[in-house]
């Protein structure tokens, strides 16, 4: 594994009532922040005062100071790992009664923590993990944001919690005994993403739900939410289609300015999508220069879409060529930054960021924006199955059903009896569905697209990943999860959201210029008129069928280019020579289908199968290559 980009940055901290356990907490803590440091430009802020024992490891880039930030008699101190926006308004109000060191967004959560309490949290605009302990009382609370977009782990050994930015930091408590989580390893091949909330691979460690306050004292904890995501489904029918626009536009300006204070190189990341186009031209209104990345294959819409908008918007472009090897070399590295539980066919971001960095400290990107103000089911629509129109007019179980039979992107369920060996499969078959409805039950909507587009962003809330790698790197911000936008887009009209709709126009009124240009999925742009969009759509996903289909009945022979989208990850296994070795290299190592998970026969059949081109099965192999090289990492005996 090479040593560029291994770890992140974050918290560790170790709970323990009693002085018993100092040194040998002492010295875990140390390991821990060991564990989550590595490069050279990391930097380490520690504290030992029992019943508290943590570290902070950063960039020096957001909230630069040493850390912990103490009030003014230090008889309380704070931990951040993150940052929020816009407090200057409420800050002047503290300053009343408080006196400030810093202008550190750490010291600013510590005041109004002393102010509200508990309920300082609600009033947090951004991306954090705070820690912040009561010296005098000996009480600790620990508290996330509202999407849990720094991921927090959790565990009890014994007498003392142990918290963490990432598991493998847990793994340094040699007590520890690593119980494999069945429901997750499902959830893993059925959806390609842990659908429970609180659950990782591991049977004991657990993950911090997105809006929680966590509160310890003398050896007990508890847990509550101090904010959902719902949405609301009262609507006024005298408010038009304009002004919600109009607002969703000034929302967005807002948060971009929000988050492109202070003198921070900034950088966004520009696809051929509406959402990276937006967010470049939010960023680029708010504050110029940025810098625009490109990542891709030459030849693709991509590129020729994001030249075109930042020759509209005025700003720096870089196109970055992605490598068609790329996962030999960065997927045991992804693996382990990710804990497992991305699936590896996502890595090109790490091929890329080391680049990145060189022109970027804080770099923009989309998260869910489009299941705002679009709709998730028109978003997993295929030009076979119109999935929106069919739910909205099904019911009950068949609702459920339906959503459930779209949303399975990993092992088709009919080939679960086939894929796993047959003592796995009778342990894990009914599992994905359980977790399915599990995930689903907590949706309080009444209105099916309401539902669906809620079900995603929460899920959406899993999938921090992707975040988790950049991060590494240089700091990440999100515009489309700014409180106020997000707080009023979740109460627009399904009606007005469905088919996208309402998503073109607000791009068309945000950046006109921009909005002349094909979007990517479509090939139309944004400010035509629907039909011509849903023309687009079919036409684009009627030539990917095509260029599948050919490649499955020539067995290759002719494979049209697919000019769309990301990289054609299967193409680049069955035709680069490295790739094809590396897969066939592990996924058919007897050590891989010893374990007990697969059918070694029918995951041959797979690899053979995607080799020959009769199938594409890139996204399923490479879900298996990510959980052989999880447990390589963090399982096997050389690892323990």
């Amino acid at each position: 594994m090479e040593n560029e980009g291994r770890n992140l940055p974050g918290i560790v901290a170790i709970l323990e009532d009693g002085h018993s356990g100092d040194e040998s907490n002492e010295s875990l803590l140390k390991s821990m922040s060991h564990a989550i440091t590595h490069e050279n430009w990391h930097k380490t802020d520690m504290y030992l005062k029992p019943p508290l024992y943590i570290a902070r490891v950063h960039l020096g880039i957001i909230n630069p100071e040493p850390q912990p930030i103490f009030n003014e008699d230090e008889s309380i101190c704070i931990f951040m790992d993150g940052e929020v926006f816009d407090y200057e308004e409420v800050k002047k109000k503290l300053e009343l009664n408080h006196i400030f060191k810093t202008s550190n967004d750490a010291e600013y959560c510590l005041h109004l923590f002393e102010e509200y309490g508990e309920r300082f949290a609600e009033k947090l605009n951004g991306s954090f993990v705070l820690v912040i302990f009561d010296i005098r009382n000996e009480k600790i609370v620990i508290a996330n944001d509202r999407h849990s977009q720094r991921p927090f782990f959790y565990t009890k050994i014994g007498d003392r919690y142990i918290f963490s930015s990432e598991v493998k930091a847990i793994l340094k408590d040699k007590t520890f005994k690593k119980e494999i989580d069945h429901e997750a390893v499902a959830n893993f091949f059925a959806f390609g993403r842990i659908l429970v909330e609180k659950k990782t691979f591991f049977k004991r460690i657990k993950v911090m739900p997105p809006a929680s306050i966590i509160k310890w004292s003398k050896g007990k904890i508890s847990q509550k939410r101090y904010w959902d995501l719902q949405y609301k489904e009262e609507y006024d029918p005298d408010l038009t289609e304009e002004y919600y626009v109009n607002t969703l536009v000034k929302l967005w300006r807002k948060a971009a300015k929000r988050r492109t204070k202070g003198k921070h190189r900034f950088g966004v990341f520009l696809s051929g999508g509406i959402d990276s186009r937006a967010i470049a031209a939010g960023v680029a209104d708010a504050h110029n220069p940025i810098h625009a990345f490109t990542y891709g294959v030459k030849g693709t819409d991509e590129l020729t879409i994001a030249k075109k908008v930042v020759e509209k918007l005025g700003i720096e472009h870089e196109f970055i060529e992605l490598r068609s090897d790329y996962l030999t070399s960065f997927a045991e590295k992804g693996v382990y930054l990710t804990d497992g539980m991305l699936n590896c066919a996502h890595f090109w971001w790490i091929s890329f960021l080391s680049r990145a960095r060189k022109r970027a400290d804080v770099m923009f990107h989309g998260h869910g924006t489009d299941f705002l103000l679009g709709t998730y089911l028109y978003r997993l629509r295929s030009p076979k199955i119109h999935l929106e129109r069919r739910l909205l007019k099904a019911e009950g179980d068949t609702i459920t059903h339906l959503f459930y039979k779209k949303l399975n992107l990993g092992i088709p369920e009919e080939m679960w009896s086939s894929f796993f060996s047959k003592a796995y499969y009778q342990r894990i078959r009914k599992l994905p569905f359980e977790s399915f409805k599990k995930a689903l039950s907590v949706v309080k909507a009444t209105n099916i697209l309401n539902k669906t587009d809620c079900f995603a962003l929460r899920s959406q809330s899993r999938d921090y990943w992707n975040p988790v790698i950049l991060r590494n790197y240089v700091e990440d911000r999100i515009v489309g999860f700014d409180n106020d936008f997000l707080d009023f887009a979740i109460r627009i009209p399904p009606a007005l959201r469905s088919q996208t709709k309402l998503y073109y126009k607000f791009h068309s009124q945000l950046s006109p210029e921009t909005a002349k240009i094909p979007y990517q999925r479509t090939g139309v742009p944004p400010k035509m008129p629907e039909l011509a969009h849903k023309i687009g759509f079919t036409i684009k996903g009627g030539y990917k069928t095509l260029v599948r289909e050919l490649r499955r009945k020539t067995g290759d022979i002719i494979s049209l280019p697919l000019k769309m989208g990301y990289p054609d990850i299967g193409e680049w296994i069955r035709k680069d020579r490295k790739m094809t070795e590396f897969f066939r290299d592990i996924l058919l190592d007897e050590r891989t289908l010893r374990r007990g998970y697969f059918n070694g026969e029918f995951v041959a059949k797979m690899v053979n199968e995607h080799m020959s081109g009769k199938k594409d099965w890139a996204f399923q192999l490479c879900a298996l290559l990510t959980f052989e090289l999880w447990h390589r990492l963090f399982i096997d005996p050389k690892h323990a």
